[in-house]
This record gives C-alpha cells, sequence and structure tokens, in this order.
C-alpha cells in the first residue's frame, strides 16, 4: 500500500496554479478563473450593501470574517478557481478553500481542499441584482447564500464570523457580493 506525504504549501500552491491552467487549457473558450488585472489573479469579495465590508479567512481560526476593505491583507484576498456557476474560493495566505458545511444559516469556513472536490467547498453566483451585486451561494444548497448582516440587527458582521442565511428572509442586499480584482 502506498504511504502519502502531506504536500508542502508551496506545492499546493503549485497545484492549484496548474489546475487553473488546465481549466484554462481544457476550456479556451470559458475563464476558469475570474480575470482580475494583476497576474496573481486575486480578488477581494466586497458586499453587495456594504462595499467597505470585505470577507476575510481568520487568520488564527478557520472562520471567515467581514472586515473591514483592506487591500493589503493576503487574509483578505481570495482565488476563485472555476466559472461563476461552480467555483472554490482559495485562500494562499491560509492555504485553505472556503466550505459551506451545511444546516440552515450554517457557520462559513476554511477547510483543506479536498480531491475531488466536494460540493460543501464550491460556491456559485446568482444573477446580478439591480444594485450591481451577485449572491453568493452555497454549491451544497443554493438556498443558503453568504451573508453579510450581523445577527439579530440590520448592521454589518462586526463581531461573529459570517454564516449563512436563505434568500427569503428579510434583506437581500448584504446577501450579494462583488468579485473586486487586487491592483
Amino acid at each position: 500500500m502506498a504511504r502519502f506525504r502531506r504536500m508542502s504549501r508551496a506545492a499546493k500552491i503549485a497545484a492549484v496554479a496548474g489546475m487553473t491552467a488546465a481549466c484554462l487549457t481544457v476550456l479556451p473558450g470559458t475563464s476558469a478563473v475570474a480575470k482580475p488585472a494583476n497576474a496573481s489573479g486575486a480578488v477581494l469579495i466586497a458586499n453587495g450593501l456594504w462595499s467597505d465590508r470585505i470577507l476575510c479567512a481568520g487568520p488564527n481560526d478557520d472562520s471567515v470574517w467581514l472586515q473591514k476593505i483592506t487591500y493589503g491583507n493576503p487574509y483578505c484576498q481570495w482565488i476563485q478557481i472555476g466559472d461563476n456557476g461552480h467555483f472554490m474560493l482559495y485562500n494562499a495566505a491560509k492555504n485553505k478553500v472556503m466550505a459551506y458545511e451545511g444546516g440552515n444559516e450554517g457557520p462559513v469556513v476554511m477547510e483543506n481542499l479536498t480531491f475531488p472536490t466536494p460540493n460543501q467547498q464550491a460556491f456559485s453566483l446568482g444573477g446580478r441584482e439591480g444594485w450591481g451585486a451577485n449572491a453568493l451561494q452555497s454549491f451544497l444548497d443554493s438556498g443558503q447564500n453568504v451573508d453579510a448582516k450581523e445577527s439579530g440587527s440590520d448592521a454589518p458582521r462586526t463581531n461573529e464570523p459570517v454564516h449563512t442565511r436563505g434568500w427569503r428572509h428579510g434583506h437581500q442586499m448584504e446577501l450579494t457580493w462583488n468579485m473586486v480584482s487586487v491592483s
């Protein structure tokens, strides 16, 4: 029986880059990765209601947090792997992908990338809304959208990690997001 060694961070980053290149080669008419202006492909994920708030991987835990926009923070930079209908969000600083493990209003967390990639590690973008942003939906349950609103208030999350929420529950703008190129 063959034994597998843990991949180094550099090897994982190279694997992600290789997957991205393979997707671009296999699907020449479409982009497998968001096309930002810079060479790294990194994006910030800005909220549709609070455009000064972005999603960030927790540097000290596996939670995802909403923070004020910061261009230089590597925990707030994401690489989208796949097209807008089915993609993973990889954070190189954390060396993990964003995931939603299920349940109504469940937490959004960071996990080690698994192959084949399970649906809990995948997301999709809903249609573009009139205010110019898209729902960020779990691929595991497209009824659950990444939510920027603090539980029990109409303010942005500041004291708790990010969770999901169904589109049908109350406000909707805080359930929408924009991918912003890191320049």
